[in-house]
């Protein structure tokens, strides 16, 4: 666990007296967790929330004294978005984040830095919830970029026809990825939106515009993502229409084929037949005869076919 108390407008590095703290936790403080607990009398339901292993809905809950946040970060080092949670307690006089695994939301990390280097945030306890939202929501559209960026390079194999069957399996792919983060992201708006209005004691006037402003990148997000996944269906219809202009080719090509061999056919099929009295059948030249007449008919047609434009 590590701490920082809000001491003359700034956050020090400890658990020192006079202002309010910070506690960060993780899997590994589940008995100081709990000792926060009854100290600042957290209900027992959050903290059964902070401690399941399951994904939980981006929700806030008014205890009356603080907050009880559940935001999502995006774990790092993944190629395809990861959701994992971040729990928040924000009181008038403390904060509490925590998470499962020490490397989710490596933003805390980041305002943590910005602490030691002296970089200063916005005023109050809500103040530092701000700063790490922010940074939280920030970093998803640079992973949900890279997404498009690699919808995009599908696209341009699926249009230069160098893709194999494997394509439409990567844009599904990318299809659903973006729709399920999309859903689980979406809650996260009504959240930030009633911390951006005013609703709660423990968010100052002055820092409530703030929220507004990550609700704005949220919705930046949403609408990415929902781009995302509209440009998937088109990259899917346009791999589809692709195959099957192939599919088309080949079958123009087969019934070509199959038309050039139709007089040939018919004239074995003919001088085949079990009479006596056929032209030909007696003479020498007879077969040569057939041979040229299925040839010319075959030339000819295949001229034909060629002045049309059929091939």
């Amino acid at each position: 666990m590590r701490t920082w108390t809000y001491i003359d407008g700034t956050w020090q590095e400890g658990e020192l007296e006079g202002g309010p703290r910070w506690y960060d936790l993780d899997g590994r403080d589940r008995e100081a967790l709990l000792a926060l607990a009854e100290r600042y009398g957290l209900h027992p339901l959050a903290i059964e929330d902070c401690l399941s292993p399951y994904l939980h809905t981006p929700k806030i809950d008014d205890f009356g004294s603080y907050l009880f946040i559940v935001a999502l970060a995006m774990k790092p080092g993944t190629v395809e978005p990861v959701l994992e949670e971040l729990d928040l307690f924000l009181g008038s006089d403390f904060v509490v984040t925590y998470r499962d695994d020490p490397a989710t939301a490596p933003e805390i990390d980041g305002v943590a830095r910005a602490i030691a280097h002296g970089i200063a945030l916005r005023p109050g306890t809500d103040g530092l919830v701000y700063e790490i939202l922010d940074r939280v929501v920030d970093s998803y559209l640079p992973r949900v970029s890279a997404m498009n960026e690699e919808l995009d390079a599908l696209a341009d194999l699926i249009l230069e026809g160098a893709g194999d069957g494997g394509l439409s399996q990567r844009v599904l792919e990318a299809r659903r990825a973006a729709g399920s983060v999309r859903r689980t992201l979406a809650p996260l708006l009504s959240v930030v939106l009633r911390l951006s209005r005013r609703e709660f004691a423990q968010v100052q006037p002055a820092n409530a515009i703030y929220f507004r402003d990550i609700y704005d990148h949220l919705v930046r997000v949403d609408l990415a993502l929902e781009e995302l996944r509209e440009d998937a269906e088109v990259a899917l219809s346009t791999y589809l229409s692709t195959l099957n202009n192939k599919m088309n080719e080949v079958m123009k090509v087969l019934a070509v084929v199959g038309a050039l061999a139709l007089p040939a056919t018919v004239i074995t099929g003919i001088f085949g037949t079990n009479f006596d009295e056929i032209p030909g059948l007696h003479s020498n030249y007879g077969f040569a005869v057939m041979l040229v007449a299925m040839a010319a008919l075959a030339g000819t047609m295949a001229m034909f076919f060629k002045r049309r434009g059929w091939f």
